[in-house]
């Protein structure tokens, strides 16, 4: 028995002698033209809490008391740790974090359907028409690279861990896979590590990260001998000037399989059950949790999607609006948001991670009426990119305010609106990126990373 030679030598869904992998060396050899970073607080890790379907901006972070029942939806306001402050008491745990949040009322773009919505909130451009047809937008190397891609190309994280993490899996819309996750116009190269299983399952297990049970360290380590076998396409690589790169994704690949710290980070049963209970023991939760552990391992980036399948018990609530948002919805993301969040500021990464808490758009005011090209019943809302609630903190925010709000409905920014590309600028800066940095795509095309400015009051 053996690892199967294809098994091996991919990794995060990067192979190593996949024929573009040329292609990508030789971009990666081009030089990168970019701005110095803007002086500010920069986030050393960051972890993304990805609500999909988009979760109504009424029922959580901008509640509505004094509209119609219909509008301000079926929960009450609560007080929350900060005066002034308020949010619903579908939240009452995240409430008690408010002086570590900070909340953004008023995020729209234009997009109304899932895939390129995720798309335009992963990427932070409006790279697609208002009305693009999720299951016909699927991810293609073309795209613009998501966040953490960019980040590692123009910072290169000191890590011999993946340095962007999906968790669970990537999300799909019908048969098509969401754009805006992967490295897109930067090559496979800059593609994320995607666990491809579900934490909170009794038997989970990461293959990438965990030897076969018929293969020892010992026979593992003679594999290195394998790179005696590519000399060809080392000889061709030498030719392009950037030799190195194959050895550092090779390295990385058997780093996770060989490593006990990578091993261990992503195993979940080192964790005390009355942290794992606090989190929650569902894929939310455990995916939290799991995020936390990979960052303090030293991964920098982590995505967690609370679903993988837009279709199938999602922020998505085309019908039953009332009964799933109260009964599935709503209590695990309290949880796990709180759990994160407590447990960051407990050990003291709170600081130095950023955590976001954002969908690809919010939900219609009035129920049962059609802003996108789905099918509403009265019992549902529609998608609405116009006005919603994104929620940042650590990493350098300034917690314990809200900034910007929507009218009376929840319908429209009222003042202090953010474009998702300011957002993105936000994410860039914290991450000490200049949201004006610029750099080569793999066809050597000079490409800018972003069109928006950050939202300053953050800092």
């Amino acid at each position: 028995m053996h690892i199967p030679r294809r098994r091996f030598l991919q990794f995060g869904g990067v192979s190593l002698l996949s024929p573009g992998l040329l292609n990508v060396l030789a971009a990666r050899a081009m030089p990168n033209q970019r701005a110095e970073p803007r002086q500010g607080p920069r986030a050393r890790a960051c972890i993304v809490l990805f609500q999909v379907g988009g979760p109504y901006q009424a029922e959580t972070f901008d509640p509505k008391p004094n509209a119609p029942a219909e509008m301000r939806g079926i929960f009450s306001t609560t007080a929350t740790n900060v005066v002034g402050i308020r949010m619903t008491d579908a939240l009452p745990r995240v409430s008690q974090h408010a002086d570590k949040l900070a909340i953004l009322r008023g995020v729209h773009h234009t997009i109304r359907c899932h895939n390129p919505a995720i798309y335009c909130s992963l990427v932070g451009r409006e790279a697609t028409d208002p009305m693009a047809v999720s299951n016909r937008t699927a991810a293609r190397r073309t795209d613009h690279p998501n966040y953490f891609s960019v980040v590692a190309r123009l910072r290169p994280p000191r890590t011999s861990m993946p340095f962007h993490v999906i968790i669970p899996n990537t999300t799909n819309n019908g048969p098509a896979k969401s754009p805006g996750l992967l490295g897109g116009y930067l090559g496979a190269a800059y593609d994320p590590f995607v666990l491809g299983a579900d934490p909170s399952d009794p038997d989970f297990r990461v293959d990438s990260v965990v030897m076969p049970d018929d293969v020892s360290l010992g026979r593992l380590r003679g594999r290195q001998s394998l790179l005696q076998q590519f000399d060809r396409d080392r000889q061709t690589l030498d030719r392009l000037g950037d030799v190195g790169s194959m050895d550092t994704h090779y390295q990385r690949a058997f780093n996770m399989l060989t490593s006990p710290a990578s091993r261990e980070a992503f195993d979940l049963s080192k964790e005390p059950q009355r942290v794992r209970d606090r989190y929650g023991r569902h894929q939310q939760g455990q995916s939290a949790l799991l995020a936390r552990r990979l960052v303090e391992a030293g991964v920098p980036f982590v995505s967690v999607f609370s679903h993988v399948d837009v279709d199938r018990g999602s922020w998505d609530t085309h019908q039953n609006h009332n009964v799933r948002v109260r009964d599935q919805l709503l209590p695990p993301a309290d949880q796990s948001f709180s759990a994160l969040l407590e447990d960051l500021h407990a050990r003291g990464m709170l600081d130095d991670t950023l955590v976001v808490w954002l969908g690809e758009f919010g939900r219609t005011p009035r129920m049962g009426v059609n802003f996108s090209n789905n099918t509403n019943n009265v019992t549902g809302r529609d998608h609405w990119c116009n006005c919603y609630s994104v929620v940042l903190a650590g990493g350098g925010v300034r917690g314990g305010h809200v900034i910007g709000s929507s009218d009376q409905f929840a319908a429209y920014p009222r003042d202090r609106a953010v474009h998702i590309s300011e957002l993105a600028a936000t994410l860039f800066h914290l991450l000490g990126i200049d949201p004006r940095a610029s750099l080569y795509d793999l066809t050597g095309q000079f490409r800018t990373i972003c069109d928006g400015n950050p939202v300053t009051e953050l800092f």
